[in-house]
């Protein structure tokens, strides 16, 4: 056996590593925690909402030979650490509705359970960013009904972090950041379909409906609730109004002159 002040400075280690293990790194800026799910959009089923997490309703466990903890802005591994992953079916209490019908939706996920050496476990989502899923969390929930057609099936998911979401209101400031990326996407979608629409007009009544559709839509600049996401709309949605103001230009050219002059 190791003497008492090996097993001491082991003991501390361990701590010291069971610890960060369990504070992950969140990225900071709005571009960063961003996420792009605008073409989940085109979906009629899909739902979007801003709610918590209520108590899972976890299935059998399977063991991974290997797993990580943390993910966007952190990653690590624990030696001793043993990875599962399970499927989890839990309700979430809705705060805000931003897409679909959510009367008292039921999100199906599988999550990687990691037990530490310490004993204690920790839950992560497998999709996305392998966000934290925590009974009580506030989130952005994207769903869509799954193949089984029982509950919504979880997309994506954007959590509270109150590292990130600071002061006294950070939990109402969450919400209208959240309706913000909800804004950001509806608006990429949007426009990806008026220059699509503008593309595929098949007579010239089609077209100028579309064409006229597509600068109502550029000539209102999308405006955000909260100053700091101004960002996003110049890095995600200033690139497809370029490409719209492009088609609306050459859509409304005058066809070029015929060569040749007489009859």
């Amino acid at each position: 056996m190791g003497s008492p002040t090996c097993h001491v400075v082991f003991s501390a280690l361990l701590a010291a590593a069971t610890a960060a293990a369990q504070v992950p790194a969140m990225p900071v800026s709005p571009q960063m925690r961003f996420v792009d799910f605008h073409r989940d959009l085109a979906r009629s089923d899909v739902v979007v909402v801003v709610g918590t997490l209520g108590k899972g309703k976890e299935g059998k466990r399977e063991r991974v030979p290997d797993g990580q903890l943390g993910g966007t802005g952190r990653v690590m591994a624990i030696a001793g650490t043993t990875y599962f992953k399970a499927p989890v079916q839990a309700p979430v209490q809705v705060r805000a509705t931003f897409a679909g019908k959510a009367d008292k939706p039921v999100v199906g996920y599988e999550v990687q359970v990691a037990r530490l050496p310490d004993g204690k476990e920790q839950r992560q989502s497998t999709t996305g960013s392998a966000a934290p899923m925590d009974e009580g969390m506030l989130a952005l929930f994207v769903m869509a009904p799954g193949d089984k057609k029982k509950g919504l099936d979880l997309v994506h998911v954007i959590p509270f972090d109150k590292t990130v979401d600071k002061g006294a209101d950070a939990e109402a400031v969450f919400v209208d950041t959240m309706a913000d990326f909800m804004a950001v996407n509806r608006r990429m979608l949007e426009l990806e379909n008026g220059i699509s629409a503008l593309d595929k007009a098949a007579d010239a009544d089609g077209k100028a409906r579309a064409l006229a559709a597509l600068k109502d839509l550029v000539a209102h600049p999308l405006e955000l609730k909260v100053a700091a996401n101004d960002g996003l709309v110049t890095q995600h949605v200033a690139p497809l109004e370029q490409r719209a103001q492009k088609r609306i230009a050459d859509a409304s050219a005058p066809p070029p002159a015929a060569e040749g002059g007489g009859k």
